[in-house]
């Protein structure tokens, strides 16, 4: 587990840190910057702090409407996102163990971004898990900023979009009469084809 110093954090709903670093974070093209120096390690440090005092569970009256709860696991995926994968020195592959089943400080307990996935994916516009943000390739990329309560229905839209105009994740091959779907989608098969 990743472990980090709470003591004095006094939780608020605030991803300003967050948005140093993801301005930070990426070339202008959208390619992830592999340098912790880039990335702002203490100010993500600090934003990771704040993320594990605070949260739907630990903090419901910070997080008061489902956007605000769904803004926060948003943000929260993408920092951890961040630093996981910086904690694994940004390697080409990424194994799930060190990734997204590896437990986390986060709302006042010990997740991993499986489970964060899988509280998404109760949300009722199944597009919420699928356009969550990530690192990984077969999952929407990583946001230019935080998200909030006001912007993240319109947000979860064009990311869904985005992801699924993206020729790497929806494949459609004519030749072999074929439809590739990442795992992300491939989990809501029933639903999509009822």
């Amino acid at each position: 587990p990743v472990e980090l110093d709470t003591a004095g954090v006094t939780p608020r709903a605030d991803y300003a840190d967050l948005a140093v670093v993801l301005e930070k974070a990426f070339e202008r093209d959208g390619t992830l910057i592999p340098d912790a120096k880039a990335i702002h390690v203490e100010r993500l440090d600090a934003q990771l702090r704040l993320l594990a005092v605070t949260g739907p569970t630990a903090t419901p009256d910070l997080l008061p409407t489902p956007e605000a709860r769904t803004a926060y696991w948003y943000n929260a995926r993408a920092a951890w996102a961040l630093k996981l994968l910086a904690l694994a020195g940004f390697p080409e592959r990424i194994g799930t163990e060190a990734f997204s089943a590896r437990p986390v400080p986060l709302d006042g307990r010990t997740m991993t971004l499986d489970e964060v996935d899988r509280l998404l994916a109760a949300d009722p516009d199944w597009r919420t898990v699928v356009a969550a943000p990530c690192a990984l390739r077969l999952r929407a990329r990583m946001p230019a900023r935080p998200f909030s309560a006001e912007d993240i229905r319109g947000r979860i839209a064009e990311r869904f979009e985005d992801f699924i105009d993206d020729e790497e994740h929806f494949v459609i091959d004519v030749e072999r009469r074929r439809v590739r779907i990442p795992p992300v989608i491939w989990q809501f098969r029933d639903r999509l084809i009822g």
